[in-house]
């Protein structure tokens, strides 16, 4: 089996190696934005930019991405024809993809800024923050920065959050890390022009500094919801942010640029040196193979605790349903709808964003509340199942050999209902590894995201992507290992009787 298993990988790779490596194949080079008339154009979900291609470009199709790294690995690979985008990112990308040339004029000039809730502790750290910029600015700090940043290289230093005066409490700074040279991730840490502005401003003000994580799309409702204090990362002022939160004086001008692909700028590369430099830049550089590792120790972290809490308490409310309480049978049934009846990732984000919105529990047990409870779901409901499918009659002969309730459901009806649903309970297992995927949403840096992260210092999305598919087969295959020999401990088959009939009375 793991023979099989190991071929299967190394099938899935060279194949995924000798399709996602070869050259692309490009359309007709584009030069100026007049050509863009029914071209694919992509934007970033959630940025100013949206409305701006919409305008200008009405007729060209439209597609969004999440970040700003499947943004740019889409026009890459060919999948849109170009890309609209910050003209500070879209040059910082150059540097790893030189095929990535920008056309034409900026379609747009826009302030960015942090940004901050509309309350009380907002406002207050609103007026400090615009203060620290405006003498930043004047002092010449602010124009320092920026050329630190949009120079940097990949031993580029931060000053070290962790020696942070903390003497007025810690605050908490939401971004999304694919923003270079704003915010990005180097030698594993989230770095970057603003995250420095912010840095500085903590340890002016005397603050601790918690950086967290996030999609773009959620920087402004995290705030919103107090799941962050403020938050940063080129994220463009305008009236209808204003609506949500407070801006603080801008940290910078903003161009949006359109980039395209100039396919002759890779043409010279031979394959096994685009091979070589690919997996340079996803493992080797800043030790990147580090995060990949974290991320699996995640990821199986809030599988295995989902599995054993979702599994017990499953068990718990199916044998208290066994009771026979109406009322709390149909209360069980209802929850289960519910919750088996929304996306995993709708479910994660009511919890975080709404449910605990306003509290400061960690994304990682929401993350695990959250499974836990769709485990639970799936649970009951293999359980219902597999004491349907064992006869009544076994029940009805443990009662006349003297065995109490108790004792006919643990020792009789549940190994042979485990015998029906344990197919059932393997593949729910296997979907609870996948579904841990959209973690990321509430800011869970598991082995997706990790991926994720290095993707927005690569561009490149073949290695990262294959490396975590194979590990998610890994994941999949271990568990499955385990609840196998499970498998085997409860075949009726293999039951020995003078166990099943220990303890019970027996009547002549």
């Amino acid at each position: 089996m793991k023979s099989s298993f190991i071929k299967k990988i190394a099938a899935v790779f060279l194949l995924c190696l000798l399709c996602g490596c070869s050259p692309g194949k490009g359309t007709q080079q584009i030069s100026d934005i007049d050509q863009l008339k029914n071209k694919r154009i992509g934007i970033m979900t959630g940025t100013i930019y949206d409305a701006i291609v919409k305008e200008r470009f009405p007729d060209a199709e439209h597609y969004y991405f999440n970040t700003t790294t499947d943004l740019l690995s889409a026009l890459l690979s060919h999948k849109i024809d170009a890309a609209v985008e910050d003209e500070n990112v879209l040059n910082d990308s150059q540097k790893s993809s030189p095929e990535i040339i920008l056309i034409g004029e900026p379609l747009s000039e826009t302030p960015i800024a942090f940004a901050f809730p509309k309350n009380e502790k907002g406002d207050r750290l609103l007026e400090q923050m615009d203060k620290f910029i405006i003498e930043a600015r004047e002092s010449g700090k602010l124009k320092e920065l920026e050329e630190k940043w949009e120079n940097a290289d990949d031993d580029v230093k931060m000053p070290d959050i962790t020696k942070l005066n903390d003497r007025n409490g810690t605050l908490k700074l939401s971004t999304d890390p694919s923003v270079t040279p704003y915010s990005q991730i180097i030698n594993g840490e989230i770095a970057g022009y603003e995250i420095e502005i912010a840095v500085l401003f903590c340890e002016r003000y005397g603050y601790g500094l918690e950086i967290i994580n996030t999609n773009f799309s959620g920087m402004i409702s995290g705030v919103q919801s107090g799941k962050s204090d403020f938050t940063v990362g080129d994220l463009g002022v305008t009236e209808e942010r204003k609506q949500s939160v407070n801006f603080s004086q801008p940290t910078a001008m903003v161009n949006g640029r359109v980039a395209v692909l100039d396919d002759s700028a890779s043409e010279n590369e031979d394959f096994l040196t685009r091979i070589l430099d690919s997996l340079d830049k996803t493992f080797i550089r800043e030790n990147r193979w580090i995060l990949l590792v974290e991320g699996v120790g995640t990821t199986l972290l809030i599988t295995v605790l989902s599995l054993i809490l979702g599994t017990i308490l499953g068990f718990a409310v199916y044998l208290k349903a066994r009771k026979g309480n109406p009322l709390f049978v149909k209360t069980v049934k209802f929850f289960i709808w519910l919750i088996q009846g929304l996306p995993m990732v709708v479910l994660l984000m009511i919890l975080y964003y709404i449910v605990f919105g306003k509290t400061s529990i960690n994304n990682f047990y929401v993350a695990v509340l959250g499974f836990t409870l769709a485990f639970a779901c799936s649970m009951y409901s293999m359980l219902e199942a597999g004491e349907k499918a064992v006869d009544k009659g076994q029940g009805e002969a443990a009662f006349t050999l003297g065995y109490t309730q108790s004792q006919t459901f643990f020792r009789i009806i549940l190994p042979q209902a485990a015998y029906h649903f344990l197919p059932s309970y393997k593949a729910e297992i296997v979907s609870l590894i996948q579904a841990t995927a959209v973690v990321g949403y509430i800011a869970v840096e598991d082995v997706t995201k990790m991926g994720d992260i290095i993707r927005s210092r690569t561009y490149e999305a073949f290695f990262p992507l294959i490396v975590i598919a194979i590990m998610y087969f890994a994941m999949a295959a271990l568990l499955t290992a385990i609840v196998n020999r499970l498998d085997v401990r409860i075949d009726p088959n293999r039951r020995d009787v003078h166990k099943i009939l220990e303890g019970v009375k027996q009547h002549d």
